[in-house]
């Protein structure tokens, strides 16, 4: 199994453009992942100065926090991207949504 770069991973994710496509209610958005890949993503975030949230409202424990959405769709479109991105670099990772 090849070695992940968990920080150039994240610093890409989080710089990655994003194209809103559609807005929601309000909420919270988080990206989950892999267990495998916890450990180096929570050091990876808090290298980057990232929320990392071992337990979040309404979603799994250990996540990355994204951003609340105002019914905008950003905080959804940048997870998103987030996540094809962390994909991209074989790192399991899926979107969560918590509305209000």
């Amino acid at each position: 199994m090849p070695t992940i770069d968990y920080v150039a991973a994240l610093e890409e994710a989080m710089t990655a453009p994003y194209i809103v496509t559609r807005s929601s209610c309000c909420g919270r958005v988080y990206v989950v992942p892999a267990k495998e890949h916890k450990r180096g993503l929570r050091a990876a975030a808090k290298k980057l100065g990232a929320r990392w949230l071992p337990e979040a409202y309404g979603t799994a424990r250990g996540v990355l926090y994204v951003g609340y959405d105002n019914a905008d769709g950003n905080a959804l479109a940048r997870g998103a991207a987030m996540v094809e991105i962390l994909k991209a670099r074989s790192i399991g990772y899926y979107r969560d949504e918590v509305m209000d």
